[in-house]
């Protein structure tokens, strides 16, 4: 039986992809224009177009598929995007799938935090799409991550830009609070399990890394790997409002944006030892595995800093 694969060619979504095929799954993609399966390393040869607002798309995608896994997600936008996607089209995604008649689960990629605290408009959009999941009439696991990072993520490039372009490096906050970086690959791993019995039952799993680290420690962390030294200067959260709004409205791609904001000073931990117990296998670290961010140029960090990349 095949596998369908939302968001299989996001920054999760190609790894994804790859573990399953790796590990001889059959694997449908659903893609949102025709020619975006070229980004994944091994294009597979089941592709729909479609997205998570289209029931009819949708339910083509979701014929004769044995299990679902459910990545789309938006973090940039308001809240009538995070309601569209991060809710509604997860809901859209469990009804054609139960509808289907052959889906034996439900993998839906959440995030740590998730809650029904209305005031963080991101996270309490994932704990609703999460509801539609749990709601849905389908067997289903629901995987939490801390923050994910690996090549091409947003999070340690945006670190690695202000290090780079910057004698200081700004921290929104006191930086203290903590993070339990997991490498997108291992959420790849943890994800790909979760069909073949790791998670029994309904659950809801929160992931994370061996290591709960600050935000001041990714920081230092990363300017080492860069071979740079840089003073942390702390910004207290309040005078940071203005200038992000401003950078969203001015800018095509803002480093930062205010949903981002909501979440840089808050505690993102899950238990130390969750993927070792669940999934059987313990994590990389974060410090040993960020080199990319070495590849990042002057040009590259300035083009970041000012929100066009």
């Amino acid at each position: 039986m095949t596998v369908l694969v939302t968001g299989a060619t996001g920054f999760l979504g190609r790894h994804v992809v790859q573990q399953l095929l790796e590990t001889n799954h059959e694997v449908r993609v659903m893609v949102r224009s025709p020619g975006s399966e070229s980004v994944l390393q091994t294009p597979p040869t089941d592709v729909c177009y479609g997205n998570v607002t289209d029931p009819d798309a949708l339910a083509e995608a979701c014929r004769g598929i044995s299990e679902v896994i459910h990545l789309v997600a938006v973090i940039r936008g308001g809240p009538r995007q995070f309601e569209a996607i991060n809710r509604q089209g997860t809901a859209n995604v469990v009804a054609a799938a139960r509808e289907a008649g052959s889906v034996r689960r439900f993998v839906h990629l959440s995030a740590v935090g998730a809650a029904n605290v209305p005031r963080l408009r991101y996270l309490h959009s994932k704990w609703l799409g999460e509801q539609e999941v749990v709601n849905g009439g389908l067997p289903y696991a629901i995987i939490r991550p801390s923050l994910i990072f690996g090549p091409g993520d947003e999070f340690t490039n945006a670190i690695a830009a202000l290090v780079r372009s910057l004698p200081i490096t700004p921290v929104i906050g006191s930086g203290n609070n903590r993070l339990q970086p997991i490498h997108v690959e291992d959420v790849a791993r943890c994800v790909t399990l979760s069909l073949s019995g790791n998670i029994r039952g309904n659950r809801t799993v929160e992931i994370g890394g061996p290591e709960q680290l600050s935000y001041n420690e990714i920081i230092r962390a990363v300017a080492r790997v860069m071979g740079r030294r840089r003073l942390l200067v702390n910004v207290p959260l309040w005078k940071m409002r203005l200038p992000i709004a401003l950078m969203e409205m001015l800018t095509p791609r803002a480093p930062i944006n205010g949903a981002m904001l909501q979440l840089i000073t808050l505690r993102n931990v899950a238990e130390p030892d969750s993927v070792e117990r669940v999934f059987g296998f313990r994590p990389r670290t974060f410090a040993g595995n960020i080199d990319h961010v070495k590849a990042m140029t002057f040009g590259q960090a300035l083009r970041a800093n000012l929100g066009l990349s």
